[in-house]
């Protein structure tokens, strides 16, 4: 009997090693694009200095939500190149504490922090593009307010 073969109808093992690293790091790439807020997380992420957060707040049984399908997941990747802007999620099924912190009142609602502060509401089209603009435009406006507060 020969060890090093591989048995019919089994993966070798060096093979499984490196489908199952694969998976991890594809995980791990994807979960980094869009980085969900809960109670505990989002009050300090909404604050860090020089930081814009374009946020979604969704509940997972929203129709509307649902249908949007992996946008925002597409519009982190998208965006995962841009210094100092970070995409993010809430759900307010788990976090409303949250979403009642920030006047949540539909879904999918999309706001605009910079510094803790909300600084705008997206209320335009819903695709990567428009949604990219959008929030590159609002970067500009947040640093050039602050140029001209320095």
């Amino acid at each position: 009997m020969d060890l090093g073969a591989p048995r019919r109808g089994r993966l070798p093992i060096h093979l499984f090693l490196v489908s199952l690293t694969v998976l991890v790091v594809l995980t791990v790439r994807s979960s980094a694009e869009v980085i969900t807020l809960t109670e505990e997380t989002f009050s300090d992420k909404i604050k860090e200095k020089d930081t814009i957060w374009f946020v979604q707040f969704c509940v997972p049984w929203c129709k509307h939500c649902k249908n949007i399908g992996t946008l925002w997941e597409d519009l982190g990747k998208v965006m995962e190149g841009e210094d100092e802007i970070e995409i993010g999620q809430v759900d307010c099924g788990v976090s409303k504490p949250v979403c009642s912190k920030v006047d949540i009142h539909s879904y999918p609602t999309f706001k605009v922090f910079y510094e803790g502060e909300e600084v705008a509401k997206y209320k335009g089209p819903r695709d990567v593009e428009s949604l990219k603009n959008f929030v590159l435009n609002e970067a500009e406006k947040a640093g050039e307010a602050k140029l001209q507060a320095d």
